[in-house]
């Protein structure tokens, strides 16, 4: 069996992958975190490699490996099933009889093919709605995807997880409509060969007579059906004009059995194989143009907790401060003891998924806000701690990350509006680490922070914050 072919979107489909299986519960991953980290500098990077580490050791990358060897035959299974299914009627009628409804064949052939066609078409004018509603159900994308998934290829688990994971990454990057799109029209373009392929055989060797059986309707709306019909397919080279031109004048039931064959033939051709075609090349295009986008985000909740834990595998000291440490003790607020208020604030800062909020130990404070580190969010606490001037500000942060420049930005700008400033080291969710205090407190006394406490227990936090409340109250 050859190796799976390992590309950036592989890579993304397999992180996305472990994702859901480690929904369940976090896999022991500390090898392939620190090989991740040891191969790869880059955030995107080190995730994707983590992953396909991961996966191998699960069976997903073999996995992956079968399902490229069994999804050219599973479409020509599907291909045939269609010729069976929505052209069985046609065959029927090529096998059964030596007279044929030419309306009745023609709506045979294509009839099931517009309406899906249809179908397609409202998805890219409707993409949020293209991946679990009515045409996701019909389309032969995820019908593949699932027929895959039950294969006795490998576990069940893998492949299922590997299924959502792609249809996931689809509907996210919002390529659904033009993947699985382009599996459909692969699928019905490979029916359609198949249905020409049979109809000539069936016009080469025997003889059929294409009539056109009506109880109300005339030969002279037959005729201008044909004409009309039959105008796509003449410019092709298709000997269509007879049948139009003998049904008007003569406006005959039985058509010429030759010019009628070829009209049939052209119809499905023109009117059946060449827009599925055109449909393939155009999601064939844009799969190509766009796939390249597809990335892991970060900021999901997942990933940032990866990425901290990958942090966390580097030295504790900040390479790249922003501010050069200064020499001796430095206090961290600019505010005068008089100038704040009495309140306590409370800010988690870069807290992962899991962690508990708000602190049961401190949930009397005037302000608690917790943030993810972003721009706005940053802004939005820093004006709520200048309008609040609080007496005392504890800054929870995670103990297992490690400490960085935006998060000596942060301490600085946030400190800067309150009395007195600490931090809460709190521990992590379980699995996702171990504290690394100690990083902590060096860090803050490389940074210059020597002013600023940490605590490892809330309870001592709010001891602290009570006694700057209570030195407040009895300052002269």
């Amino acid at each position: 069996m050859a190796p799976a072919s390992r590309s950036p979107l592989a890579e993304v489909w397999m992180a996305l992958a472990v994702r859901g299986i480690e929904q369940d519960g976090p896999l022991d991953d500390a090898h392939a975190l620190a090989e991740a980290a040891r191969l790869q500098a880059a955030p995107q990077q080190r995730l994707r490699e983590r992953a396909w580490l991961l996966g191998e050791r699960l069976g997903l990358v073999a996995q992956m490996a079968r399902w490229r060897e069994a999804a050219w035959l599973l479409g020509a299974a599907l291909a045939v099933a269609v010729v069976l299914l929505a052209n069985g009627l046609v065959l029927a009628m090529l096998t059964d009889a030596r007279s044929i409804n030419a309306g009745s064949a023609l709506v045979a052939a294509l009839g099931v093919h517009a309406f899906t066609l249809l179908l397609w078409l409202v998805a890219l004018l409707l993409p949020g709605r293209s991946g679990p509603g009515a045409w996701g159900r019909l389309s032969f994308g995820p019908l593949l995807l699932q027929a895959l998934a039950r294969l006795p290829m490998g576990p069940r688990p893998q492949a299922q997880a590997l299924a959502r994971a792609a249809a996931q990454m689809l509907q996210r990057a919002r390529l659904a409509p033009w993947a699985f799109g382009l599996v459909s029209h692969l699928v019905w373009s490979a029916a359609f060969v198949l249905v020409l392929g049979a109809l000539w055989l069936a016009f080469a060797f025997r003889e059929y007579r294409l009539t056109w059986e009506t109880t109300i309707l005339s030969a002279d709306l037959f005729a201008a059906f044909v004409q009309a019909t039959g105008r796509l397919p003449g410019l092709l080279g298709f000997p269509v004009s007879e049948v139009a031109g003998r049904a008007s004048a003569q406006a005959p039931l039985v058509l010429p059995a030759r010019a009628a064959a070829w009209w049939l033939l052209g119809c499905v051709t023109v009117y059946g194989l060449l827009p599925r075609l055109l449909c393939a090349a155009l999601c064939a295009v844009v799969w190509q143009r766009r796939k390249g986008r597809i990335q892991i985000d970060t900021s999901d909740p997942y990933f940032s907790q990866l990425l901290a834990r990958f942090a966390a595998l580097q030295p504790g000291c900040v390479t790249d401060a922003e501010h050069p440490a200064p020499q001796g003790p430095a206090s961290l607020a600019t505010l005068a003891p008089g100038a704040a208020g009495q309140a306590l604030a409370v800010v988690g800062f870069e807290l992962p998924q899991g962690q508990d909020w708000p602190p049961g130990a401190l949930a009397a404070a005037a302000l608690i806000e917790r943030i993810s580190g972003t721009l706005d969010e940053r802004r939005s606490v820093l004006g709520a701690l200048a309008r609040l001037r609080p007496r005392a500000l504890v800054l929870v942060c995670n103990a297992a990350a490690t400490p960085d420049r935006g998060t000596e930005r942060f301490l600085r700008e946030a400190g800067a509006h309150a009395g007195h400033c600490a931090l809460w080291l709190a521990d992590p969710p379980a699995g996702r680490g171990q504290p690394q205090r100690q990083r902590w407190r060096d860090w803050l006394d490389a940074a210059g922070l020597q002013g600023v406490a940490s605590f490892a227990q809330p309870t001592d936090a709010l001891a602290w914050a009570e006694q700057h409340h209570d030195h407040s109250r009895t300052a002269p």
